[in-house]
């Protein structure tokens, strides 16, 4: 029996999910720059799933009795981690694992360099995979928490983040394909890329210094009016 907050994740459907989730990894990676990447994911277990960060280095944590560990041991809201640190972010259902991290969005922001890209991964509260995985859970495991899609993006958002729009991705249920057209809301995952900010520098124009001009002498005299 696996155990743990993670056992959920590692069964056969749910790791093919994932799996498939990381599929646009590579796509998001190949356009930043050199630099590091940074990895979050549900569990210890799901550092066995093919990940392809291309030229960045990775740095993976995943949830861990209610912090983060892995590469290293921190708590959610306080990534040991310069800021401007990282190129590229992931962010796979650990807002399911840790609903209660709300400084997360504003730690990864922090730690994003300017320009950089965040990905975004959380269970659609609204497919029916979150009553299937409740139910894998009745036995006493842990289930995940969908996180609210709109409540994410306004704490990235408000973090400072670009937020694009909401997708949704997988299939409806485990046992079926990728579900197109009406169903597509129902889908399992919900997904958003986001980037940070670049600060502009705007020049100043320079202020036009105007030459003083010498008052001519007939205007300098005073008028027949004020020495009559």
């Amino acid at each position: 029996m696996i155990v743990g907050p993670d056992n959920l994740f590692a069964l056969p459907q749910t790791s093919a999910l994932l799996q498939a989730e990381l599929a646009c990894v590579p796509e998001l990676a190949r356009q930043r720059p050199a630099g590091r990447a940074l990895v979050l994911q549900p569990g210890a277990a799901q550092r066995g799933l093919e990940l392809d960060v291309g030229h960045l280095r990775a740095v993976r944590l995943h949830a861990l009795d209610g912090l983060l560990g892995g590469d290293v041991t921190c708590a959610a809201d306080a990534l040991p981690f310069e800021g401007d640190a990282f190129q590229f972010v992931v962010v796979q259902h650990v807002g399911d694992v840790l609903p209660a991290a709300h400084g997360l969005p504003a730690e990864l922001a922090r730690v994003l360099v300017p320009g950089g890209s965040l990905l975004w991964l959380g269970f659609n509260r609204w497919s029916p995979w979150l009553a299937w995985l409740h139910w894998q859970a009745r036995g006493g495991l842990a289930a995940p928490t969908a996180s609210r899609t709109e409540s994410v993006r306004r704490l990235l958002a408000g973090a400072g983040l670009e937020v694009g729009p909401a997708t949704t991705l997988g299939s409806c249920w485990p046992s079926q394909g990728v579900d197109d057209g009406a169903l597509a809301p129902l889908r399992a995952v919900w997904r958003v890329v986001a980037s940070k900010r670049q600060t502009i520098l705007t020049p100043l124009r320079p202020r036009r210094r105007r030459p003083q001009v010498a008052a001519r002498p007939s205007l300098a005299l005073p008028s027949r009016r004020s020495s009559a």
